[in-house]
């Protein structure tokens, strides 16, 4: 008997720390499901309002008539409900407006989101985003998740939420079924643990395991997509920087792609290079000029050859770079992607006979990334057209690389480039525009500009 009280309390307990686990799983599920829910339902009204309308919606006019009609029509699943705002951050239309027409006086223009995933909060009044957004607020009846879209044209905000007493409800109901099929469980459990205990403890082992497993993917799932988060912002911020003397298109993609290419030919022949060093390699090498936002616009714009003054002060963009990036390790503390990115930014201008800059490094004492991304650099260098000179012929490119094989560049690296030079032609074909990016930029602003006016 004192057995199976104590194999009572430890499988009440483990049930318990299943059902908490499960409890909190559940409900995240349906808080992100209802989400993506609300997501949809204001995509598929939107839908709807733009077949049924043109132009601003007026209350009171005939297309407001329709429009409100659709509202009360209209029914978001899982209980949640639908209003429009007007341009005033009013109640333009509501499910209940006909008969309590007080809604129309309630101004939601103060009222705060929570943006998700991120969580910036905001006023109603200054999020008109014009593509679906979802986030959470503290209405006078409670919280509630939302979803919401601004139509600028019809002068309406559509908004669909769900307070999180429904929510809870249904999470409730949910775990509330599991436990009253687990009491059962337990105790026809304990009835046949005198039997076979040993059985009953490996399939309580077994649960903890699979417990286990879903947590450690859904950590390894959350830290992929920071990652792929961060990635994409030091792209952006590098990208940035390089609008300030790339007047020769998508130049960070094509060193990116040629830097990509040099390390998976190499793969083969230098144990150090993994998928996972190639994949730092292609985020390190948007940095690489990173330095030049310190430069005066004189010099780094200038279409003329540089005085040795200027010149002087051109090469410091390698060690401003790499002091940046030191700052902000510091900050962080290590971390594979800054080292790499440092020493991609100070290095990238070295050479292997030593007559670099800015520390004459020489062969193996300069990093495999820097070598790797110096090649990259000078190869896009040489087939860009840039203020002071057009661009040059992919086989005139190829010489001069390989002419500088064992003096400017690594003569591993350059083998590795003559064995797929052929890609490096087809890459700089497909990313080269003979339009400068911040041109296609201009353009795209100009037609924004046009089309809202």
């Amino acid at each position: 008997m004192a057995t199976l009280a104590v194999q009572a309390v430890f499988l009440l307990m483990g049930w318990m720390a299943v059902l908490h686990i499960t409890r909190s799983g559940l409900s995240q599920r349906v808080y992100e499901s209802v989400l993506d829910e609300n997501a949809r339902a204001v995509t598929q009204f939107h839908a709807q309002l733009l077949h049924e309308t043109q132009g601003s919606i007026d209350h009171g006019s005939p297309q407001w008539e329709r429009i409100q009609s659709m509202v009360e029509a209209y029914r978001p699943p899982g209980g949640a409900q639908i209003f429009l705002l007007g341009r005033d951050n009013r109640v333009l239309c509501h499910p209940t407006l006909r008969t309590n027409t007080n809604l129309r006086r309630v101004d939601y223009s103060e009222q705060q989101v929570t943006l998700l995933p991120r969580g910036g909060t905001l006023s109603l009044a200054r999020l008109n985003p014009r593509t679906v957004a979802v986030g959470k607020t503290e209405f006078l009846s409670g919280p509630a998740a939302l979803a919401f879209l601004h139509d600028p044209e019809r002068g309406v905000k559509i908004v669909v939420y769900m307070p999180d007493a429904v929510l809870e409800a249904a999470g409730r109901r949910m775990t509330t079924g599991l436990l009253w099929w687990g009491l059962p469980t337990a105790l026809l459990v304990l009835v046949l643990t005198g039997l076979g205990s040993a059985w009953l403890v490996r399939r309580y082992d077994s649960m903890l395991v699979r417990v286990n497993r879903l947590l450690e993917r859904e950590v390894q799932r959350r830290t992929r997509k920071g990652l792929a988060i961060r990635d994409a912002l030091v792209f952006g911020l590098a990208k940035l920087a390089d609008y300030r003397d790339t007047d020769t298109g998508r130049h960070l993609e094509r060193i990116c792609r040629y830097s990509e290419m040099l390390a998976l030919e190499l793969r083969s022949v230098n144990p150090d290079i993994s998928v996972e060093w190639i994949e730092r390699l292609k985020i390190a090498s948007s940095m690489h000029d990173i330095g030049k936002v310190g430069i005066p616009d004189s010099i780094l714009l200038k279409p003329g050859i540089l005085t040795p003054r200027e010149r002087t002060l051109m090469e410091l963009h390698t060690t401003i770079g790499a002091e940046t990036l030191l700052a902000i390790r510091r900050r962080v503390g290590t971390d594979a992607l800054l080292d790499m990115s440092i020493q991609v930014a100070l290095e990238h201008h070295e050479k292997w006979d030593g007559t670099g800059y800015p520390h004459k490094l020489s062969g193996s004492q300069i990093s495999m990334a820097a070598r790797i991304v110096a090649l990259a650099d000078i190869y896009d260098a040489l087939t860009s057209k840039r203020v002071y000179k057009d661009a040059m012929s992919h086989d005139k490119a190829r010489r001069i690389i390989v002419d500088s094989r064992g003096s400017h560049l690594d003569p591993d690296i350059v083998d590795a480039f003559e064995r797929v030079q052929h890609r490096f032609d087809e890459v700089r074909a497909h990313l080269q525009s003979d339009e400068p990016e911040q041109s296609l930029l201009a353009r795209a602003v100009d037609e924004a500009r046009k089309a809202a006016a």
